[in-house]
Formats: structure tokens, C-alpha cells, sequence
């Protein structure tokens, strides 16, 4: 009963890459948008009993370490890793010239335009790389001594840390290994966005400015480092992963070894303990994962890999660059052009164009933005919470600078500009008709919100203008962009009703991401299929054979959620047809069926009831309709006594989804939804010090499907984007290029003390997203917006502008003249 008849697969196909408004809701909800009594994680992080990959220990495991590069550009010319072997507890060493070692492998999420990394280096490209060699000992730290053991030569290169110096044609290479013909790498690939004529825009403006800023690099350090554990069970390979993706671990291991069968590997992705795309993103994740699967084969015992808080700082977000813009545009804060170029280090996917959220969610005409990815001797720069931190920020600076020029309300700026790829509301408002959503002006709601929250109008006011009678100075700022929206993705989902009580299962392995998803899933479940909450279970953790898509770009919900809604509707189904006909149909014969007048559509099930619409008292409770598991089989249990008993067929279905989604430019659809955010402060003149007094969140998610998730992500992501805003920095000597704060002391981070300012958090529904019921992402998007706002506000808290990224105090005495 696996197989989908036509008519489920057209219900599947409908949706299929949606380009359109949900046609297909619920009528009314019943578990979907409220706030439920649980979290299915929640007792066991809170009482801290949640297993994670770094908790788990085997009998007879192995602890492996990495050699870390001394040097930020360096070969390995010799090794002597004798002294290491003799090391009591050492049992084995992996060089980096092992023979079984190959020169390449897949070992992250895409290959890179160069081919993929070798999964243990004789080459360092920043200081601090794990590479050349690694220990397997009976403790970390026997691994770690050894480690220290090892006598290595070294032929030190020439290295970069000035993104515009390396950019120079005569700069030495960076990471010649993977980009030998230029550190500037992607010039003239993925590179330039055009919108219009700039050069006409900037000849109708009144006004134009030219202005640059820095943003500086920033980790996804968290809590659990780096790790996994490998274990063979004859030729089968078992696997505990800190991995957001893994499906993406058995495609790639499948792979490794001279080749995996699929169906051999066992799977197991438990709690994670934070990630934020950051390490799984980079294109050797896998790497140390390849290596302990070796050692483990090597060995015949268990093998768990552990980075050192060091080795977590492995690498960057992808906004750490300069940025240079022009902006043309009227005395009434009319943007006409912008033409900006963003020079960023280490980026592996330069794709993110820093106009780019100008282009998606203005009426700007006129555009023109360039990326300018520029290899220097840092670690890769990738995907951290989120990709979309150049254009936010990009965008947050635009709007303000224009504001502030023009002596007008930031607010007044955004809802003038208002707009898609050029054009204006009422453009918008045609599309929103054309593809079925109602016309609601989203920023208009969610500004006219957080206004109120924010009491904004009495407490805006021209930069440097408002002294406090504390002495400090006032500050507030605003900004603005699309809600996220769906990328890409993939999801296959199954539900089965288990026997003997009538509950439901969701199966499909995904990774943990601490923000309820499991439970929102079990809530759409519940409401399709007219199941209470509680009879609804997902337990993600361990492989069925299904993979839900993985926790990126904020977009699982309008991906997954599909899923998950085709695949219940799929099961609801089929309970109703197989409560119209004869049960335990053999070839001895069959049983009345539980509704034996009636049709499919003539049944309901609510509260995991299932009863006649004409006369709702005709009923049976979905656990007396599936029956009781037998004794010698799940199905029947009267088997062995002689004679036959009603029973029920299995009652299973699964589904899938697919996305192409907005990225895609052969594909666009115009984003719809908005979210605004509103910040005070205030800044000592004194000391530097900026101190967060309030802060609103509004943001359209079109249907909140699990409202406490998502204010929590608001609420979450606020205190992340304050955090890099006002403290994150990766720090690194100019002369050695050695990083200077490389651990959670040096490395700041914000802490409750930094962030006790209430943070407001209002949710709009709309209905304006391409998710199942009209939703949208949040996940990313208010910490990714957050990061940019410090900056404006302490701007219109001093009157001058710090263009330095974070802002800290230091910066904000040098713009005052104090230093």
C-alpha cells in the first residue's frame, strides 16, 4: 500500500515548487498557530539530559587530535612523528602521506571550483588549520600530548591579510592550492548585478553621495565543538555526526574507502549543540570524519574526532570585506540610483551581491552591484547565520545614509522605496492579485506596529540632537527588508499509524537546530490528519531512509512543512478509504467494514476520532480502528488460536517536496513579505560605551504555524545581531598573521549582562508566503538584519557616522575626537 495512485500524486505535483498562494488551506486550525502545551525538546535540554555527538562514549573509543598549523602560509617539507608513537596510550598516528590517504574527496557540501580538499593536508592556509597529522590515543589529552610531540619541518610562504593588498596582480598567492591563477578569484564570474542605467540616475538626482564602510570577520563559534565518532561493524560503517546535513554525510561516505554501499551505513544525528551553518559549510567538514573512519578501520576500535575550541574558530562569515557605495536621490528621499562594490575575504560562494536586496524588495530603477572575493590567509568564509549579511547590511547603510542627508524619518525613506525589482506598490499589488495573495501593504502593517511598540514618532529625532539627563547621548535607528523567503531544498517525509493506540509517527532524518521545528512539523501532522497533538511523535535523530531538508537559509518550514502536509493529507486519505471497506480481506474472506454505507468523503477525523459527518455520534477512535498488534506478527493477534480476527491493512504514506525557490534566477518570484526592526540607545561620550535600552522586532511570517518559535528566533536573533554588532571581531597580528583571540575569553560574545534591554517581538500574518498555508522563514533573518543596526543608531545618538564594523567603544571616542 506504499505506491501513490494518481490522484495523490497530482495533489503532490500541484504544489511542487510553488509559484503561487497556497489554494489549498485548511478551513479552520486546531493545532497549527497556536501556542502548544510542549516542546518534544524541551525537558530534555532544560534538565540537561539531551545526549549530543560530544557526549557519546563506546567501549574501547579512541580520542583523535589534529596537528594545528603554527603558520598562516606554510608546507610540511619532513615529519618525525617517532618520538609521538612511543608516547604511552598513543595507538596510532595519521600522516598526511599515508597511502591510503587520497589526494582528494568529498568531504563537504558542493565541490569547489577547484575539485574538492584532501582529507589530511601537507599545506597550511591560515594559522591554526588542522592538517598534516593526526593522533588516536586513549584520552584527548594523550592525543593532544603527542600532538605536541610530533617534529615538523616547515617551509614557511609569503602570506595576506590585507584583503586589498592581496587583491594587488603581483600579491603572492594566498591558497595557490585551490586558486592558483589569482587571489582575486572570482573576477568576472557570479560577479556583477545590472538593474537599469546607474549613470542616468545618478545625472536625475539632486543629490549624491559616495561613502564606504568596513565590516570585520566573525565566527559561529558554540557551545559543542567540532566532532563525530566512527565505528565499523564488520564492513558496515556506524556514525554519530555534529553534521546540519546528514544525508549529505551518507552521499559523501559512500564514496570514500574505494566505496560504501548506501544501505551499509548507519546513521545516527543527536542533539547539536549550535552550528549556524558556519563549520559544515566549509569544503573539508568532513575531512576529520574521513580520518577517523580511516584510523577506525586501521585500528578495529571506535574513533571520536573533537576539535579544540581553537580549531572552532576555523573560519569566517561571508562579510568580512570593505564596502564602497554611490547613491543618487531626491530632496524627498527618492532613491534613483546605487552603484556599490563589496570586497570580501575567502568568500566560496560568491553569489551574494550586495545590491541584491535592493533589487528584491525596492522601487530603486537604477543598479549596479559588484562582489569582489579576494583570498587572503584566513579560513574560508561561509554561510554564518546568514549569507544574506552583505546585502542586509548593504541595505541598512544605503537607507540610512539617505535619511540622514536628507534630514527625514528613516521610516518615511523605507515606505517611500517600497517596491520589487524596480517597481512600485501598485505594480505589486497587481502581482498579488495575479498569484492569489491577498493585497496587504506588509512593511506599512509592520512599521505602523513597531512604531506603536517603540513609541517611535516622540522618541525620533534628528542625529545628535537629544542629550539625556544622565549625560549619555539618545539614539535611534530603523530598518528594513524582506522576510525570508524559500531558497532551494528537498524533503521526503513519511508518516505511519502505529497499531495497538492509533498514534502517529513522522519519519525522516534532520538535524536538531534548537528551534521547535519538530514539534511544528507534528503540529501541521495533527491538523491534517485530525489527530491530537499529543498523538503526534517525531524523533528525527535516527535514519528511516528519509531525509527532511536540511536546516539552511531559514527555509525548512517552506519545504519541509509541504512535505509533511502531502504526506498527511496522503494518510488522512487513505484511514478514510480503509474505513469504508471490508476489513482483513484474505482469501478465507473479510470483515464488515467500520462505515459500511458510507464513501470516504462522508468521514471526518477529529481528535483522533473518526466519525461520520451527517451524525458525528457514528464513531471509532482511530486506536480501536487499527487494532491490536499480534503475537507472531504485527498484524492480527489471533493467529495462533485457531481461527481468523478482524484486523487492519498497515496505514502508511510518505511524500516529498521540492524547491527551487527564489534564488534562482530563471525562476523569480517576488518577495512580499516584510520585517522592520526599531532600536534605541545610548552612548556614553565619555567612555564609548553604547548601552541598549529597547529594541522591536516586527516581522511578517505570513502564518505563524508555531508561534513560540518564532518569537523565539526574533528574540534569539536580536541578541545575536547585538552581539556582532557591538562585539565580534576576529583579531589577527599583522606581522605573524597569527589569530590574537582565538577562544570565548578573547573572542567577545555577548552575555546576559550585554543584552537586558527588553527586546519586543510582534509577529503579522498576511498570508503572503509561498510556504503551505501562506507562511514564510524567519530563522536567519533577525539576526542577519540585527548585526547593521547599531551602527545608525549610535549615529543618530553622536551625529557622525562610524563606518567600522563592530562598533565598540574604542570607535565610537576616535569618531568624537577623543582618541
Amino acid at each position: 500500500m506504499g505506491s501513490l495512485s494518481d490522484k495523490e500524486k497530482q495533489t503532490m505535483r500541484e504544489m511542487q515548487d510553488n509559484l503561487r498562494a497556497d489554494p489549498f488551506p485548511l478551513n479552520t486550525y486546531t493545532h497549527i498557530g497556536k501556542r502548544g502545551p510542549r516542546r518534544l525538546d524541551g525537558h530534555l535540554k532544560a534538565s540537561g539530559k539531551a545526549d549530543y555527538t560530544m557526549d557519546v562514549q563506546l567501549p574501547g573509543m579512541l580520542h583523535l587530535r589534529f596537528l594545528n598549523s603554527p603558520f598562516p602560509h606554510a608546507e610540511i617539507t619532513h615529519m618525525d612523528t617517532t618520538e609521538a608513537e612511543r608516547l604511552d596510550g598513543v595507538r596510532y598516528i595519521l600522516r598526511y602521506d599515508h597511502p591510503d590517504l587520497p589526494s582528494r574527496a568529498s568531504l563537504g557540501k558542493v565541490t569547489g571550483i577547484y575539485g574538492d580538499p584532501p582529507p589530511l593536508s601537507r599545506f597550511a592556509h591560515f594559522e591554526g588549520e588542522p592538517m598534516g597529522a593526526a593522533v588516536a590515543a586513549e584520552t584527548e589529552d594523550i592525543a593532544e600530548e603527542a600532538i605536541r610531540l610530533i617534529k615538523v619541518e616547515w617551509a614557511e610562504r609569503p602570506f595576506n591579510l590585507d584583503i586589498m593588498a592581496a587583491k594587488d596582480k603581483n600579491a603572492p598567492l594566498s591558497y595557490p592550492e585551490m586558486y592558483p591563477d589569482s587571489n582575486y578569484w572570482n573576477n568576472g564570474l557570479f560577479d556583477v548585478l545590472i538593474q537599469g542605467d546607474v549613470k542616468k540616475g545618478f545625472a536625475a538626482a539632486e543629490q549624491v553621495v559616495e561613502f564606504a564602510f568596513v565590516r570585520r570577520g566573525h565566527t559561529w563559534i558554540g557551545p559543542e565543538r567540532p566532532c563525530g565518532v566512527f565505528r565499523w561493524k564488520g564492513d558496515c560503517p556506524e556514525l554519530w555526526v555534529k553534521q546540519q546535513r546528514p544525508h549529505l554525510v551518507k552521499k559523501n561516505l559512500c564514496t570514500w574507502y574505494g566505496g560504501v554501499p548506501m544501505n551499509k551505513i548507519q546513521l545516527h544525528c543527536l542533539y547539536q549543540g549550535a552550528s549556524f551553518g558556519g563549520w559544515v559549510q566549509v569544503p573539508w567538514n568532513m575531512g576529520p570524519l574521513y580520518c577517523a573512519g580511516l584510523v577506525a578501520r586501521e585500528t578495529g576500535r571506535p574513533v571520536k574526532y573533537a576539535f579544540s575550541r581553537r580549531e572552532d574558530f576555523y573560519g569566517q562569515s561571508m562579510d568580512d570585506g570593505i564596502y564602497r557605495f554611490k547613491v543618487g536621490f531626491n530632496d524627498d528621499g527618492t532613491i534613483l540610483a546605487v552603484e556599490g562594490t563589496s570586497t570580501c575575504a575567502n568568500q566560496i560562494w560568491p553569489v551574494f551581491n550586495p545590491v541584491n536586496h535592493l533589487r528584491e524588495n525596492t522601487r530603486i530603477p537604477h543598479l549596479k552591484g559588484k562582489i569582489e572575493t579576494v583570498w587572503v590567509n584566513k579560513g574560508p568564509a561561509v554561510p554564518t547565520r546568514c549569507e544574506q549579511l552583505p546585502a542586509t547590511l548593504s541595505l541598512t547603510m544605503v537607507f540610512s545614509r539617505v535619511a540622514a542627508e536628507c534630514g527625514l524619518d528613516p521610516v518615511a525613506v523605507a515606505l517611500k522605496n517600497d517596491g520589487v525589482e524596480g517597481h512600485d506598490m501598485v505594480h505589486v499589488s497587481a502581482e498579488k492579485k495575479k498569484l492569489g495573495f491577498p493585497d496587504i501593504d506588509s512593511l506599512a502593517v509592520c512599521v505602523e506596529k513597531g512604531k506603536t511598540a517603540m513609541d517611535w514618532d516622540a522618541k525620533w529625532h534628528p542625529p545628535g540632537a537629544k542629550q539625556l539627563p544622565n549625560g549619555r547621548m539618545h539614539g535611534m535607528g530603523f530598518t528594513w527588508t524582506n522576510e525570508w523567503d524559500d531558497s532551494l531544498g528537498s524533503s521526503e517525509i513519511a508518516i505511519r499509524i502505529e497499531r495497538n493506540d492509533g498514534t502517529a509517527t513522522i519519519l525522516s532524518m534532520g538535524c536538531d537546530n534548537g528551534v521547535d521545528a519538530e514539534n511544528t512539523y507534528c503540529q501541521i501532522a495533527a491538523d491534517e490528519l485530525g489527530l491530537n497533538l499529543e498523538d503526534v511523535h517525531y524523533n528525527p535523530q535516527v535514519d528511516p531512509g528519509f531525509f527532511r531538508m536540511s536546516p539552511d537559509s531559514s527555509t525548512n518550514l517552506s519545504v519541509n512543512g509541504w512535505a509533511v502536509r502531502h504526506a498527511a493529507r496522503i494518510l488522512k486519505q487513505r484511514i478514510l478509504e480503509a474505513a469504508v471497506r471490508p476489513t482483513a480481506e484474505t482469501q478465507r474472506g473479510s470483515f464488515r467494514a467500520a462505515f459500511p454505507d458510507c464513501a470516504p468523503e462522508d468521514l471526518d477525523i477529529l481528535g483522533s476520532v473518526i466519525f461520520k459527518k451527517s451524525d458525528p455520534s457514528e464513531s471509532i477512535t482511530l486506536a480501536d480502528f487499527v487494532r491490536e498488534a499480534g503475537q507472531s506478527g504485527p498484524v492480527t493477534s489471533t493467529e495462533n488460536a485457531g481461527f481468523r480476527w478482524a484486523f487492519t491493512e498497515p496505514l502508511f504514506a510518505f511524500s516529498y517536496h521540492v524547491q527551487v525557490g527564489s534564488y534562482n534566477p530563471e525562476n523569480p518570484r517576488p518577495h512580499l513579505t516584510r520585517q522592520a526592526h526599531f532600536l534605541e540607545v545610548e552612548v556614553d561620550t565619555e567612555t564609548g560605551e553604547i548601552f541598549i535600552i529597547k529594541a522591536v522586532n516586527v516581522n511578517d511570517v505570513g502564518k505563524a504555524i508555531n508561534p513560540m518559535s518564532c518569537e523565539g528566533q526574533q528574540y534569539g536573533g536580536t541578541v545575536m545581531g547585538w552581539s556582532r554588532g557591538k562585539f565580534e571581531e576576529m583579531i589577527y597580528d599583522p606581522a605573524t598573521g597569527v589569530m590574537l583571540n582565538g577562544n570565548l575569553i578573547d573572542y567577545k560574545i555577548a552575555t546576559t549582562l550585554d543584552v537586558d534591554a527588553p527586546i519586543d517581538t510582534i509577529l503579522v500574518e498576511s498570508g503572503m508566503g509561498y510556504g503551505p498555508y501562506g507562511s514564510v522563514g524567519i530563522g536567519e533573518d533577525v539576526g542577519t538584519v540585527m548585526t547593521g543596526l547599531i551602527g545608525p543608531a549610535v549615529h543618530n545618538a553622536i551625529g557622525v557616522w562610524i563606518d567600522d564594523h563592530p562598533i565598540t567603544p574604542d570607535k565610537v571616542l576616535k569618531a568624537l575626537g577623543k582618541i
